[in-house]
């Protein structure tokens, strides 16, 4: 027998009423989660800026090939965001948040360990294709859990702020990073594997499904 809260839009908009009144104790938790993503999305798109002339020397690029080496990841990323957002629709956010995550965190990997310009440029485009997935997937994780109103204001702050330390950061850091352990440490926060165990594995907890929705 079929129950009829499963069928019934009734029924099922007075369960998500209910459970929204006692909001997830453990989006806290996900917010950040969801912060260090876009701190990692934003860094990466910047702090490889001062690290371009150590890269076109050691890799024999020209002034023109360097610039891709920016381009491409801002080309990708920004072309891709509404297919990207598209995907969270139809996929599931959860899903295609933690598949963008392990695909940027993989691609940033390659790209510390490119070995010519072209696998750095391809490097950096799988990097913005997968960082297309990750923001619009997180941004609506994060409006899923965090009901109208003063938490939800709150939120966006953090998310908001966090995007812009992370852009700062990436020029402070950048030009610290190279100069002490080399160009392919400009990608290192992003790709070391403590990072990329922790982001893997708490996207994979429950406490990212939003409550009441589907994934």
């Amino acid at each position: 027998m079929t129950d009829t809260r499963d069928t019934d839009p009734s029924a099922l908009l007075a369960t998500q009423a209910a459970r929204s009144e006692c909001p997830d104790p453990r989006r806290w938790r996900a917010l950040i989660l969801l912060c260090v993503a876009n701190f990692m999305i934003i860094l990466d798109a910047q702090i490889v800026i001062l690290a371009l002339p150590s890269i076109d020397k050691h890799l024999r690029m020209t002034v023109s090939d360097g610039q891709w080496v920016l381009s491409a990841y801002l080309l990708a990323f920004g072309g891709l965001l509404l297919l990207g957002g598209r995907l969270a629709d139809v996929r599931g956010r959860r899903r295609m948040f933690m598949f963008g995550t392990t695909l940027f965190l993989m691609s940033s990997l390659l790209c510390g360990l490119a070995w010519n310009g072209d696998v750095l440029i391809a490097a950096r485009v799988l990097q913005g294709i997968s960082a297309a997935i990750m923001a619009p997937a997180a941004l609506a994780i994060l409006m899923t859990t965090f009901p109208p109103g003063a938490e939800r204001t709150k939120a966006l702050a953090c998310w908001s702020g966090v995007g812009g330390l992370g852009a700062t950061a990436a020029l402070l850091m950048g030009g610290t990073l190279t100069g002490t352990l080399g160009w392919g440490a400009a990608w290192r926060p992003a790709s070391t594997p403590p990072s990329s165990r922790s982001a893997t594995d708490k996207s994979r907890r429950s406490f990212l499904r939003p409550t009441g929705i589907s994934p």
